[in-house]
Protein backbone atom coordinates (compact mmCIF):
# COMPACT_ATOMS: atom_id res chain seq x y z
CA UNK A 1 0.00 0.00 0.00
CA UNK A 2 1.25 3.78 -0.73
CA UNK A 3 -0.09 6.22 1.26
CA UNK A 4 -0.78 9.78 0.09
CA UNK A 5 -0.50 12.57 2.99
CA UNK A 6 -2.08 15.58 1.41
CA UNK A 7 -0.90 18.91 3.97
CA UNK A 8 -2.77 22.00 3.03
CA UNK A 9 0.04 24.67 2.91
CA UNK A 10 -1.81 27.62 4.52
CA UNK A 11 -3.58 29.80 5.59
CA UNK A 12 -0.96 32.76 4.19
CA UNK A 13 -1.90 36.61 4.92
CA UNK A 14 -3.75 36.43 1.55
CA UNK A 15 -6.24 33.75 2.32
CA UNK A 16 -7.01 35.15 5.77
CA UNK A 17 -7.28 38.81 3.79
CA UNK A 18 -9.83 36.68 1.22
CA UNK A 19 -7.29 37.58 -1.91
CA UNK A 20 -6.61 35.17 -4.04
CA UNK A 21 -3.14 34.03 -4.10
CA UNK A 22 -3.00 31.45 -6.83
CA UNK A 23 0.77 30.74 -7.59
CA UNK A 24 1.92 33.72 -5.65
CA UNK A 25 4.54 32.73 -2.72
CA UNK A 26 3.76 33.88 0.59
CA UNK A 27 4.59 32.44 3.97
CA UNK A 28 2.20 30.57 6.28
CA UNK A 29 0.42 32.61 9.08
CA UNK A 30 1.34 31.62 12.86
CA UNK A 31 -1.49 30.63 13.48
CA UNK A 32 -1.34 27.94 10.32
CA UNK A 33 2.33 26.96 11.83
CA UNK A 34 1.03 26.16 14.88
CA UNK A 35 -1.90 23.78 13.12
CA UNK A 36 0.89 21.99 11.09
CA UNK A 37 2.85 21.10 13.52
CA UNK A 38 0.00 19.67 15.38
CA UNK A 39 -1.06 17.96 12.14
CA UNK A 40 2.47 16.67 12.48
CA UNK A 41 2.23 15.41 15.69
CA UNK A 42 -0.59 13.50 15.10
CA UNK A 43 0.84 11.15 12.38
CA UNK A 44 2.39 7.81 14.14
CA UNK A 45 3.53 5.91 11.23
CA UNK A 46 6.88 6.13 8.94
CA UNK A 47 7.03 8.78 6.50
CA UNK A 48 9.40 7.93 3.63
CA UNK A 49 9.48 11.54 1.64
CA UNK A 50 8.14 15.19 1.96
CA UNK A 51 7.13 17.12 -1.25
CA UNK A 52 7.19 20.36 -1.48
CA UNK A 53 6.72 23.13 -4.73
CA UNK A 54 9.74 24.81 -4.84
CA UNK A 55 9.65 27.91 -4.72
CA UNK A 56 6.18 27.85 -2.83
CA UNK A 57 7.36 29.83 0.90
CA UNK A 58 3.89 28.25 2.55
CA UNK A 59 4.28 24.78 1.14
CA UNK A 60 8.51 25.17 2.33
CA UNK A 61 7.65 25.95 5.71
CA UNK A 62 4.69 22.84 5.76
CA UNK A 63 6.94 20.06 4.50
CA UNK A 64 9.96 21.46 6.65
CA UNK A 65 7.78 20.57 9.75
CA UNK A 66 7.13 16.94 8.50
CA UNK A 67 10.50 16.78 7.42
CA UNK A 68 12.12 17.53 10.39
CA UNK A 69 9.77 14.86 12.66
CA UNK A 70 11.02 12.30 10.16
CA UNK A 71 14.68 12.99 9.28
CA UNK A 72 13.91 13.58 5.93
CA UNK A 73 15.07 16.60 3.38
CA UNK A 74 11.94 18.08 1.71
CA UNK A 75 12.14 17.54 -1.72
CA UNK A 76 10.96 20.28 -4.86
CA UNK A 77 8.84 19.62 -7.32
CA UNK A 78 7.95 22.81 -8.89
CA UNK A 79 4.93 20.80 -10.50
CA UNK A 80 3.11 20.63 -8.06
CA UNK A 81 2.60 24.54 -7.48
CA UNK A 82 -0.70 25.97 -6.81
CA UNK A 83 -3.16 26.86 -9.93
CA UNK A 84 -1.72 30.21 -11.59
CA UNK A 85 -4.63 32.37 -11.26
CA UNK A 86 -2.50 35.46 -13.31
CA UNK A 87 -3.68 39.05 -12.98
CA UNK A 88 -6.18 37.58 -10.11
CA UNK A 89 -3.44 37.15 -7.76
CA UNK A 90 -3.35 39.47 -5.61
CA UNK A 91 -6.80 40.81 -5.55
CA UNK A 92 -9.77 40.23 -3.25
CA UNK A 93 -12.95 38.56 -4.88
CA UNK A 94 -15.03 41.38 -5.07
CA UNK A 95 -12.26 43.40 -6.61
CA UNK A 96 -12.18 40.60 -9.33
CA UNK A 97 -16.14 40.42 -9.54
CA UNK A 98 -15.80 43.94 -10.58
CA UNK A 99 -12.91 44.17 -12.76
CA UNK A 100 -13.98 40.31 -14.53
CA UNK A 101 -17.44 40.42 -14.17
CA UNK A 102 -18.66 37.42 -16.61
CA UNK A 103 -15.17 35.51 -16.17
CA UNK A 104 -15.16 35.74 -12.21
CA UNK A 105 -19.16 34.58 -12.16
CA UNK A 106 -17.63 31.26 -14.38
CA UNK A 107 -15.00 30.94 -12.42
CA UNK A 108 -17.60 30.43 -9.31
CA UNK A 109 -20.26 28.16 -11.76
CA UNK A 110 -17.24 26.16 -13.57
CA UNK A 111 -13.64 26.84 -13.10
CA UNK A 112 -13.37 24.47 -15.78
CA UNK A 113 -14.89 26.90 -18.71
CA UNK A 114 -12.53 29.61 -17.39
CA UNK A 115 -8.75 30.88 -18.28
CA UNK A 116 -8.08 33.40 -15.52
CA UNK A 117 -6.15 36.62 -17.33
CA UNK A 118 -2.35 35.48 -18.04
CA UNK A 119 -2.84 32.49 -15.74
CA UNK A 120 -3.40 28.64 -16.24
CA UNK A 121 -6.52 26.79 -17.21
CA UNK A 122 -7.94 24.15 -14.58
CA UNK A 123 -7.57 21.72 -17.30
CA UNK A 124 -3.78 22.50 -17.39
CA UNK A 125 -3.30 22.40 -13.62
CA UNK A 126 -4.89 19.16 -13.54
CA UNK A 127 -2.66 18.08 -16.07
CA UNK A 128 0.40 19.13 -14.44
CA UNK A 129 -0.47 17.55 -10.90
CA UNK A 130 -1.42 14.02 -12.54
CA UNK A 131 2.17 14.33 -14.19
CA UNK A 132 3.79 15.58 -10.78
CA UNK A 133 1.97 13.15 -8.60
CA UNK A 134 2.95 9.91 -11.12
CA UNK A 135 6.20 10.85 -10.35
CA UNK A 136 6.12 11.04 -6.76
CA UNK A 137 4.07 7.98 -5.98
CA UNK A 138 6.88 5.86 -8.75
CA UNK A 139 9.68 7.04 -6.74
CA UNK A 140 8.19 6.08 -3.24
CA UNK A 141 5.88 2.57 -3.49
CA UNK A 142 4.74 1.26 -0.77
CA UNK A 143 5.50 3.74 1.69
CA UNK A 144 4.27 6.70 2.84
CA UNK A 145 4.50 10.04 1.56
CA UNK A 146 3.52 13.88 2.61
CA UNK A 147 2.45 16.21 -0.34
CA UNK A 148 2.82 20.10 1.18
CA UNK A 149 0.13 21.77 -1.04
CA UNK A 150 -1.98 24.91 -1.59
CA UNK A 151 -5.39 24.76 -1.52
CA UNK A 152 -6.52 24.68 -4.98
CA UNK A 153 -3.59 22.25 -5.80
CA UNK A 154 -4.25 19.74 -2.71
CA UNK A 155 -8.11 19.91 -3.95
CA UNK A 156 -6.77 18.89 -7.72
CA UNK A 157 -4.31 16.11 -6.03
CA UNK A 158 -6.93 14.94 -4.32
CA UNK A 159 -9.35 14.81 -6.98
CA UNK A 160 -6.68 13.24 -9.10
CA UNK A 161 -6.58 10.31 -6.48
CA UNK A 162 -9.97 9.52 -6.13
CA UNK A 163 -9.71 9.28 -9.92
CA UNK A 164 -12.44 11.73 -10.35
CA UNK A 165 -13.21 13.57 -13.35
CA UNK A 166 -11.91 16.89 -14.44
CA UNK A 167 -15.88 18.13 -13.94
CA UNK A 168 -15.91 16.31 -10.28
CA UNK A 169 -12.54 18.15 -9.49
CA UNK A 170 -13.98 21.50 -10.59
CA UNK A 171 -17.22 21.14 -8.16
CA UNK A 172 -14.60 20.87 -5.07
CA UNK A 173 -11.44 23.20 -6.12
CA UNK A 174 -13.30 25.81 -3.54
CA UNK A 175 -13.36 23.63 -0.43
CA UNK A 176 -10.75 23.94 2.22
CA UNK A 177 -9.58 21.19 4.49
CA UNK A 178 -6.63 21.21 6.26
CA UNK A 179 -5.19 17.54 5.29
CA UNK A 180 -6.45 14.08 4.33
CA UNK A 181 -4.69 10.54 3.72
CA UNK A 182 -5.59 8.62 0.53
CA UNK A 183 -4.06 4.88 0.49
CA UNK A 184 -3.67 3.25 -2.69
CA UNK A 185 -3.59 -0.77 -3.03
CA UNK A 186 -0.51 -1.96 -4.38
CA UNK A 187 -2.71 -3.60 -7.29
CA UNK A 188 -4.32 0.00 -7.79
CA UNK A 189 -1.59 2.41 -8.30
CA UNK A 190 -0.55 1.23 -11.80
CA UNK A 191 -3.80 3.54 -12.38
CA UNK A 192 -2.25 7.12 -11.90
CA UNK A 193 1.30 6.11 -13.50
Amino acid sequence: MTRVVLIQAGPTPWDEEERLAGAHTLPLTDGALESIRALVEQIDYPVHAAYRAAGNEAADQTAKAFAQKFHLRPRDAKELDELNLGLWQGLRGAEVKSRFPSAFARWQEDPLSVNPPEGESLAGAIERLRGALAKVLRRNRGHAVVLALRPMAMQIVAGILRLQSPEQIAAHLHDRVPGETIDIADEDLERYL
